[in-house]
Formats: C-alpha cells, structure tokens, sequence
C-alpha cells in the first residue's frame, strides 16, 4: 500500500513506562527524520486491560508527511520503538510499553500492509476514545473510510470520560 503527499497518515503514540521521556524522544525522533507536522494535546488515561495498579497512558496523534510504502513508515516506527526499549516480539496480552507507535489512518487506504495484520484505519479508531478523541483533533472531519462516519462523530460516540488533557506534543519533545 502507497500514500501520496495528499494522503493524511495519522500515527497513534502511546506509552505508560516513563511516558515524559519516551514520548518526548519519539517526537523528536520524528522530527529529526522531517516527517512530524502536526500533534494533538496529549492525554492521560487509564491503562485500558492491564492490572488495576498499572500505570496511566500518555496517548496522542501526530500528522507525518510520508509518500511512498507504509511497510517503510512500519519499518521506521519500529526502529524508533526498539530504540526506545520495546520488545521487538508482539506480546499475545496488552501490556506495559515504554513506546506503541501505531499508523492508525492513511488517507482512505484500506486493508492490511505489513506482517502480523496491521491494518488502515486501525480498528482501535472505533474502540478507545484514547485513539479517537487525539485522532478527531487532528481530522475531525475525514471520514472513516469503512464506517462512513466522521472521525469526531466516532470520537463523540465513545465515552471518553476516563481522558484528561494533560499538554501539548511540544511540551514532551526533547529539548523543548
């Protein structure tokens, strides 16, 4: 699968070991590769299918310039996660992670594009208002390419009560 330089590609980043560091230095490290061009506020929220006394998430979208194969952007993100500590083996439960970089939308491309299924839009879109309320500010007003929806009409459906803003992208970067 291939985007354009019109094709939005929407990035998810989350983590909840050390987040301030981690997510700071994912945003810097997209930067550093001149693809970082916009980022909603971050959000702090509780950590959805692990144990009661795990940490928090720090969650937020970011906006990437990428033309080309989203194996590549794969391939980049996840030498970013591994150089931020995380496992390179997919756990088969959630867990704790100091860095979850995940392409959520690639403009109206649909389907899977690189090993273990990872699919556009990302099904989390339409599960977990960390996703979708963070993706909504960026492209509130895209449709869901399979739904048909908006994405703040599916920000709006999902209950989001458990979500603080806690900053901007920029107050986490790396020498900011």
């Amino acid at each position: 699968m291939r985007t354009t330089p019109t094709d939005p590609v929407l990035v998810g980043i989350g983590s909840n070991i050390s987040p301030d560091r981690h997510i700071g230095a994912a945003l810097s490290a997209l930067d550093d590769m001149g693809l970082l061009r916009a980022a909603s506020t971050v959000y702090r929220s509780p950590a959805i299918g692990l144990a009661d006394d795990a940490a928090d998430f720090l969650n937020l979208v970011v906006r990437l310039e990428w033309e080309g194969d989203l194996r590549g952007l794969k391939a980049r993100l996840g030498r970013i996660e591994t150089r931020l500590g995380r496992p390179a083996a997919a756990s088969p439960t959630w867990v704790s992670r100091t860095i979850d970089l995940d392409v959520l939308v690639a403009g109206d491309l649909v389907g899977a594009y690189a090993e273990r299924s990872s699919p556009v839009p990302h099904p989390d879109i339409e599960r977990f208002a960390h996703v979708a309320v963070p993706l909504a500010e960026l492209a509130g007003d895209r449709t869901h390419p399979v739904s048909g929806r908006s994405y703040a009409e599916i920000a709006a459906s999902l209950d989001s009560s458990g979500l603080r803003p806690v900053g901007t992208a920029w107050t986490y970067r790396v020498g900011a």
